[in-house]
Parts: structure tokens; sequence; C-alpha cells
């Protein structure tokens, strides 16, 4: 593994990451990811892909009733009319469903269900991306159907705070990946990313020391990565310019990380970059620091997926963008969650199991 220049700076390490502990916030306990539900799915005419309990009403994994009580076991439910003048399979008078107004009011029942029709529904199995209505395609693009199988395990995340201050980006990409078939039930994807040692230079190497001891537990195939916000939160530029330091030895060390990663033969990375921080003089400090690290990606030897989170993020930073002014609220977690998952199923990335 390469050594990178910036490691003369370990010695800072105690009172920075210190320091990094109180600025970005307390990590929370991950939601579970192991499992999933198929109400308010779409399906076709086979009930049996809605799973126990469940029947195919109207194209969608439901339940027929007739009065709201027969909903109670599904979270925010009713007992809806069925409209059966435009559908003739409706068993019983109404169907328990769940309204909406927006996306964000479909995540009590999965990061997948989305706002359709003032309704909740979640895409069918392997639905191509961006559709949701009908029957399942029952394959995956025709341009990844050659891809190798990837398991979970060989799936990592690294990064600072804005991965872990809760880890629920890792598990929302986790429920997009098991909807599309592309993880197994019962697997995970590594997720190292953490609130101490996770700076790519400065006071030490703490993104590259999550990957090496990754790869020294098995096989990494995909990383899933961000960084370079410490390095910008704990350093300091005055005037900002494109040769501080700070940048240069940030851009240095994910130069060699993925240099590192080529050699070891990882097939895929996907470099996530941050929304823009609220504080004003942070932002300018990302802004300098983004297009160095967006061109060393783009030079990798190993194939770097350039993801920009701002668009993902842009005019939602009062719901998606925690007090802090830097990390994801659940919902912003989800939303770069979303981003992700595009990035990988666009660039044919794990979307297929190795089972």
């Amino acid at each position: 593994m390469r050594a990178s220049s910036s490691n003369r700076h370990r010695g800072l390490g105690g009172l920075l990451f210190a320091a990094l502990l109180l600025a970005w916030g307390c990590e929370s306990t991950a939601p579970p990811t192991g499992g999933e539900t198929h109400f308010l799915r779409w399906c076709a005419t086979d009930g049996a892909a809605c799973g126990p309990g469940l029947q195919c009403v109207c194209g969608v994994c439901t339940v027929p009733c007739s009065e709201s009580d027969s909903c109670a076991g599904y979270p925010d439910a009713a007992c809806v009319g069925s409209g059966a003048d435009a559908c003739t399979d409706a068993p019983a008078a109404g169907i328990c469903d769940v309204g909406c107004s927006d996306d964000t009011e479909c995540l009590v029942l999965s990061p997948t269900h989305r706002c359709e029709g003032n309704v909740c529904r979640a895409p069918a199995p392997n639905a191509p991306p961006g559709g949701s209505s009908g029957a399942p395609s029952g394959e995956p693009p025709t341009r990844c159907a050659e891809e190798e199988g990837v398991s979970g395990n060989q799936v990592l995340v690294i990064g600072d705070s804005f991965f872990a201050i809760s880890h629920e980006i890792t598990a929302y990409v986790e429920a997009l990946a098991r909807e599309a078939g592309a993880l197994a039930e019962g697997e995970r994807y590594r997720d190292n990313s953490r609130l101490l040692g996770n700076t790519l230079a400065l006071a030490g190497n703490g993104i590259e020391e999550q990957y090496t001891t990754a790869l020294a537990e098995g096989d990494v195939e995909v990383v899933i990565m961000n960084g370079g916000g410490a390095d910008v939160f704990l350093g300091t530029c005055e005037p900002v310019t494109d040769d501080c330091p700070i940048f240069v030895e940030a851009a240095a060390a994910a130069r060699d990380l993925l240099a590192s990663m080529a050699d070891d033969g990882v097939a895929h990375v996907v470099y996530a970059f941050y929304p823009d921080p609220v504080d004003p003089p942070l932002r300018e400090k990302m802004d300098a620091l983004r297009p160095q690290l967006e061109a060393v990606c783009a030079q990798s030897p190993v194939p770097c997926h350039w993801l920009d989170l701002r668009p993902a993020f842009e005019g939602r930073y009062d719901e998606y963008i925690r007090p802090d002014g830097k990390n994801p609220t659940s919902d912003g977690a989800r939303a770069a969650a979303v981003a992700i998952w595009e990035t990988m199923q666009t660039h044919c990335i794990a979307q297929r199991t190795s089972g």
C-alpha cells in the first residue's frame, strides 16, 4: 500500500480527532436493513409475488378491506375505495392504501416507496430505473447481463461523518439493491465509515486505513466513498487558494488511494462528493477542493465514477441537512442513497449477486 506524504501529520491526531467528534456529531444506530415489505409494491397478476398475507389487487400488493381496522398492521394505512370502475379484480369494496403528497411521507413503508398519484408505491422487482408501473421486467438490463456477480461483503463503504453520522445512506442503498434483486437477503455491505480517523490526509490517512482494514478482512470489488470534508473542516487556508496545502495533500492522498485500489483489483469506485456546506467559509474551501478531487477521480487507474450530490440536495437543504449545516438528515440520507444507487445502475456496478 502506498503511503501518502501527509503521514507526517499523524502527531496531530489526538486533538484534531477530538475536535472532529464534537464538530461532526454523534453516531447513531443504523436502521435494520435485513427485511423488506412488498406492501403497496406494483405487481402483475401473480399474488405469490406479494408474499404472505397480501394479494395482487388492481396491480398492487395489498389487502382487500371493508373497514380501516383491517389495515391496522400496516403503517399509516387506511381502507380506501379500490376504484372498481377501472379495476375488475377487486374482491372487496376497498383496499388498504397509504396516501401521500410527496416521497418523504412514504418513508414509513421503505426507502424505495415513492408518492405516485397521491398514493405510496414501490417498484416491482427488477423494474427499470425511474420506472415503477406494471409488471416486473424479469431480467436486468441487457447491457448489465454479462456483469460478474458481486456479493454484499465485496461492496465497501468508506468515508467521514457524512456517511457515518447515522449509516443510513448505506442502509438505504442496501434497501434499493435488495429491492432490485442485486443484494441477497441477509447480505450486507461493509460500512467502515467513521466519525474519527476519517480524513484523506490531515491528521493521518484515516480513510486509507478504513480501506486497508477492510482489505485485510476480505476481497473488495466495489468501493463507495467520500472524502475531503474532514480535511476541509479541520484544515486552515487563508486566503483560500488552489495550492493551499490541505487541498494539495488531500488530492495526493486520494490519488495514492485510488492507485492502490487499482493494484488490489477493485473493479469500481463511486466517489460521492458532498452537497454544499451551509457555512460560507467552509463552502468556499469545499469549492476549491471539489475540482481537484474530481480531476483525481477522472484520472484514476481504477474506474472512478464521480457523483456530485449538490443537485440531489438543491432546494431541499431545510429538509436534507441537519442543524450542523453539513451532515444529512434521514431524508437527506435517502436522497444521497438514491443518487448513489442510480450511479451504480448506470454503470452496471454490483447489479448482480454472486449467488
